[in-house]
């Protein structure tokens, strides 16, 4: 009990300054004002004890107040000015749609033509989204140093001085004066980390990968907004976090699972291995090895069966980690740590053992132990974290404790397969596809029970926080019930004692789920390998750029174009193909703008392509540099040129063998594509010139047109009349910049049937050979 007194002593000294700017003595004042009173009623033993956290809240407030009031990094004095920076990366990959950010430990920073100095501070760098620099990495940075920007709903500007870095530099120049040293730590484990994330992205389809990765190692960055928001609403987004709860989840459920199958030593030493595992594949970052500690604490309170030792360990933990980087203290990850794993330690057992007297006085001795401790960990991390929650996102998930109940068991599997996935993908590929056929499951069972339950009204309420004070006093109010918890053991002999079936009911039991989980793996597998019978056309929902999935009547698949985000891509492959399916016929590429190549690279990383064919003329930029590094099969094609594949007739009508310009749309392959007698042509983005010349040339009509150049005014009217074609799709990004589609070019479809993914989202035509049937995703 005393080690726990003096650590919440310790944090209530640092949130005196952090939650009301106190000075660092005022927590000790407000300990020594109780002394009088325990004295009287508790004695002068106790009163000593008092004595002594008031010394303990001393030293946590001036230590956590120190470095409150520390000077700004020098760095910040060139904010707003151009500037040549050297310096570190300090930072793995931080993925964007289609950016990825780095933080530079700067070095030395010049202005204009100026002679480098030294500096300190951290900047923050966008880069294209291809660009890969591990930690240790020498960079030379020049551009505009931003001031970062303060939303209204989040201190973006406030998150990032806490973490040392003062300003941003988006696009600017960036040259590599040296490689990360080889055998640097940080070097190694952020290159193991990328590589694990590779190995996922190349067994799973998205957003499973991204969901696989920010389970097993805490690579969440990918997972799209909408699902993201959909894990707050259901108070799951925890389990995407590099954070205590979440590990100590897993490693408590294995111990839970392992232990009536193994020895109680066999089963705690497989979950301290768990741990291990996860604190070295997430790359035993200071958040990660603090996740590490608090869920060793917990399985070492689970091993001694005293949650009261567990619970002294972890204030012991808590103390040297903010005392060591007070920063620690604000880090919304460590806040949710702490709280979830003090919840799991305190509540945990008193629940499990209220649900099982619950049971056996219901008659349902049925319940498996499993069960039970997976709702009672589940609701005891769920209410020690909600003031947290409340406070940081203004919103409370009353669906939350029902969600966690019903997707912890499917965590623990999706969190074994995932990493099995990401060891043995970065090893041997085909081993982790395998793997991630199974692994996909509990991943795609977990999005679809956040986003259905998301839905469901009043699954989540906007509360208006109240500040740091009212999650202060709801945290007064939890330790009040905490206390007895953490005082008594809970009843040991409460547990539900097993499934109490016959042998035969047993089995029928197995068959009857044997047989339903064969339906699932058939509907969802099995079945679409055939291929869907018709030509399928899916005209991806990539934003301002093209990206067009054809797949042929047995299956054969041909993308035309990336967009302009490589995950943007994946999520929508994602969306059209079979999980199990990590292979793309051809891809062809119109033309190497960024908005048509922006996804290829991801694309040939993430798929098994069968060859690239492209109008052989090379582009600047990042993207498409990394699609010529990449591309092993390229074939460069002219109008003339033409092939079959499964029925379905490509050719391809410009540009024509020594076409010369300047303008890269002008160059786009354009292509009709033909099955039975309907006939589809895809233009790229070339404008009004080429397009009356292709008239020129000769027959260009089809039935389905995509408009050329997302619906630019650069088209001509008389090229659409040419075409003649009954439907219209334009490929094009909602809110663009560029005013597409144009005004004038609607006019000149007026009559024509017009789809829009920026209204209507992914667009689907199925072609039988006669009739096109359509269907839009919105």
């Amino acid at each position: 009990m005393t080690l726990v007194i003096l650590a919440l002593a310790w944090l209530l000294g640092i949130a005196a300054v952090a939650l009301w700017e106190a000075p660092g003595w005022m927590a000790a004042a407000w300990v020594l004002a109780a002394m009088p009173a325990v004295w009287a009623v508790r004695g002068r033993r106790d009163a000593a004890l008092i004595a002594v956290a008031a010394l303990v809240a001393l030293a946590g407030g001036v230590r956590f107040a120190g470095w409150a009031d520390r000077d700004a990094p020098d760095l910040a004095r060139y904010v707003g000015r151009d500037v040549t920076v050297e310096g570190v990366v300090d930072s793995e990959p931080d993925p964007g749609r289609a950016s990825v950010r780095y933080t530079v430990r700067a070095e030395t920073v010049a202005l204009g033509k100026e002679a480098p100095i030294a500096t300190g501070g951290k900047l923050l760098v966008t880069v294209n989204q291809y660009a890969e620099y591990l930690p240790g990495a020498r960079l030379r940075i020049k551009g505009k140093l931003e001031q970062p920007p303060v939303f209204p709903d989040f201190d973006y500007r406030g998150y990032l001085a806490r973490r040392g870095v003062v300003g941003t530099i988006g696009f600017g120049s960036v040259e590599v004066l040296a490689d990360a040293p080889k055998w640097d730590a940080r070097r190694l484990l952020a290159d193991v980390r990328l590589r694990l994330d590779r190995a996922l992205q190349r067994a799973l389809p998205e957003p499973e990968a991204s969901l696989a990765g920010g389970i097993a190692f805490g690579r969440d960055g990918n997972l799209p907004d909408a699902l993201y928001a959909d894990f707050r609403t259901t108070g799951l987004a925890h389990i995407v976090a590099v954070s205590g709860s979440n590990v100590a989840l897993a490693a408590a459920l294995a111990f839970v699972l392992l232990t009536p199958l193994v020895r109680r030593r066999f089963a705690i030493g497989a979950a301290f291995i768990t741990v291990a595992g996860y604190v070295t594949i997430a790359g035993a970052s200071a958040s990660v090895v603090r996740a590490g500690i608090m869920a060793v604490v917990l399985l070492a309170g689970m091993a001694l069966g005293r949650q009261q030792s567990a619970l002294a360990a972890l204030g012991a933990a808590a103390i040297v980690m903010t005392a060591f980087q007070p920063a620690t203290a604000l880090d919304l990850g460590f806040q949710l740590s702490l709280a979830a794993t003090a919840g799991l330690i305190a509540f945990a057992p008193w629940i499990r053992a209220g649900l099982a007297a619950g049971a056996r006085r219901a008659r349902a001795e049925a319940i498996p132990e499993l069960a039970l401790q997976a709702v009672a960990l589940s609701l005891s991390a769920t209410v020690a974290t909600l003031p947290i929650v409340w406070l940081n996102f203004g919103q409370v998930s009353l669906i939350g404790p029902l969600a966690n109940v019903i997707v912890e068991p499917l965590f623990g599997l999706a969190f074994t397969l995932s990493a099995g996935t990401a060891v043995v993908g970065a090893m041997w590929p085909t081993g982790g596809w395998l793997l991630g056929l199974l692994a996909f499951y509990p991943l795609a069972a977990t999005t679809w029970l956040a986003e259905h339950l998301a839905d469901v009204p009043g699954a989540a309420v906007t509360v208006p926080s109240g500040g740091g004070t009212s999650a202060f006093v709801a945290y007064l109010v939890l330790a009040a019930a905490g206390w007895p918890a953490y005082r008594y053991l809970a009843p040991a002999d409460a547990g539900a004692r097993g499934i109490r079936l016959p042998p035969q009911q047993k089995l029928a039991l197995a068959g009857g789920l044997a047989a339903a989980a064969l339906v699932v793996v058939w509907r969802v597998s099995v079945q679409p390998m055939g291929g869907p019978g018709a030509l399928v056309i899916d005209v991806l929902d990539v934003g301002q750029g093209d990206a067009i999935l054809l797949t042929t009547p047995h299956g054969r698949q041909v993308l035309i174009d990336s967009g302009p985000s490589g995950i943007e891509l994946a999520r929508q492959l994602g969306a059209v193909l079979p999980h199990w399916d990590r292979t793309i016929d051809a891809f062809i590429l119109t033309h190497g703008d960024e908005d048509h190549v922006g996804g290829a690279a991801a694309v040939l990383e993430r798929y098994g392509i069968g060859g690239e064919i492209d109008n052989g003329t090379p582009r600047s930029g990042g993207s498409f540099a990394a699609y010529w590094q990449r591309a092993n099969g390229r074939k460069e094609v002219r109008a003339g040129d033409e092939w079959t594949e499964d029925g379905v007739r490509f050719e391809v009508l410009w540009p024509p063998e020594g076409y010369e310009t300047n303008q890269a749309n002008n160059a786009s392959i354009v292509l009709r594509v033909s099955y039975g007698s309907v006939s589809v042509l895809l233009t790229g983005d070339f404008d009004a010139a080429p397009q009356r010349a292709l008239v020129a040339l000769g027959d260009v009509r089809a039935d389905v047109l995509k408009v050329p150049h997302h619906g630019s005014k650069n088209s001509a009217p008389d090229f659409f009349a040419a075409v003649g074609a009954r439907l219209a799709v334009i490929s094009v990004g909602a809110d663009n910049p560029y005013g597409h589609p144009a005004p004038e070019t609607l006019d000149a479809l007026a009559g024509t049937r017009l789809l829009r993914t920026d209204r209507n989202g992914r667009v689907r035509l199925r072609i039988d050979g006669r009739q096109v049937a359509v269907s839009s995703e919105r």
